[in-house]
């Protein structure tokens, strides 16, 4: 086991709540780190606890739409206006499923007509089907179609299609396609009775703790997905490996595709470290922080999951926090990001 504990100390300190548990992935083995609290007596074992892991629920959804497409249930460049009849939107008839998965949409962050004014914790709990069908009649987004806008309404409208050609639930899909062929059996968008008593508590970086949230079927897509760093760790296994039933959707979704000015992959993000070349993804709900990397090719990877958010859901907090700032030039709740935490473990592989 490696010695880990200057990456993480900046991070953990100051949260008395945490969990944060960290899978440094190889081609044939996996080695698991916790921090933070140890498990209860009887309780589940650190690698197997479950967070949210919010956008990269992203990654997963390209990932079906790539293996749907060799299914030859469709095509990357169908429309949206195929699967989706809203009147006479002309948007919607140039837009692809492809532009859908790479962010390059022109939809927007959050549909306008997302209130988190209905459940300001839980903010996509109450946006149902209808209110997805009524924004999309009106969405006119033609001339920032190719340009790259990071869009949770995009990857939500997404998912909702893939269940929409498949006449099934976004976790029926999640299993059949990928949970169940990588013997991933602790990631799920809707949890059993036993999986969630191992789901833990989430909190923000006041230490406030937050409500699960709820997609209501309509985000799905975007960032429904809970899962255990054992389960995240076999899924980067998986992505660094090519004898699987999924290599050939994996393996796809690695390779960049030219759209508008830029070079962009189906779910992942690209990025840096030490230099070369990698995938990676974050993902941030109000009780929970995660984030994934690899390097192909030197076939490493790792995945850290934490119950930490990395700002404050409340406004109280950030006025008090200012204030206190004002007064000490200190932050009173420091954000502390978990990207960077990641990104040096995996430098250190990659030495």
């Amino acid at each position: 086991m490696r010695d880990i504990q200057g990456f993480v100390s900046d991070y953990i300190k100051g949260k008395k709540h945490l969990h944060l548990e960290i899978g440094m992935v190889t081609k044939g083995d996996i080695e698991y780190h916790s921090f933070g609290n140890p498990p209860k007596s009887g309780g589940a074992a650190s690698e197997h606890r479950l967070f949210e892991i919010g956008s990269l629920t992203k990654v997963f959804t390209s990932m079906l739409l790539l293996e749907l497409q060799h299914q030859q249930r469709l095509s990357t460049d169908d429309t949206v206006s195929k699967y989706i009849q809203q009147g006479k939107n002309d948007y919607l008839k140039k837009v692809t499923l492809k532009h859908l998965a790479t962010h390059t949409s022109g939809l927007p962050r959050l549909a306008p007509n997302l209130s988190s004014k209905k459940n300001r914790y839980n903010p996509y709990s109450r946006y149902t089907e209808q209110d997805l069908l009524v924004f999309s009649a009106d969405a006119d987004h033609t001339e920032q179609i190719g340009s790259f806008e990071y869009s949770n309404t995009g990857m939500g409208l997404l998912g909702y299609i893939l269940c929409k050609v498949t006449d099934s639930t976004y976790d029926a899909l999640l299993k059949k396609y990928i949970t169940n062929p990588l013997n991933m059996m602790e990631t799920a968008s809707v949890l059993n009775t036993e999986q969630n008593s191992r789901l833990v508590d989430g909190y923000t970086s006041t230490g406030k703790v937050m409500p699960h949230w709820d997609m209501n079927g309509v985000h799905d897509g975007a960032g429904a997905i809970r899962s255990s760093v054992h389960d995240m760790s076999l899924f980067l296994q998986a992505n660094l490996n090519e004898d699987h039933a999924l290599a050939a959707a994996m393996q796809q979704s690695h390779v960049p595709v030219r759209i508008g000015d830029s070079d962009l992959c189906f779910g992942w993000e690209k990025d840096k470290a030490l230099d070369e070349d990698i995938l990676c993804h974050g993902g941030v709900t109000f009780g929970s922080t995660s984030y994934v990397a690899i390097k192909k090719e030197q076939g490493v990877g790792v995945v850290l999951l934490s119950n930490y958010s990395i700002g404050s859901a409340d406004r109280v907090d950030e006025y008090l926090d200012a204030i206190y700032k004002f007064f000490t030039k200190k932050d009173l709740y420091p954000l502390t990001f978990l990207e960077p935490v990641g990104k040096s473990i995996l430098e250190s592989m990659m030495q």
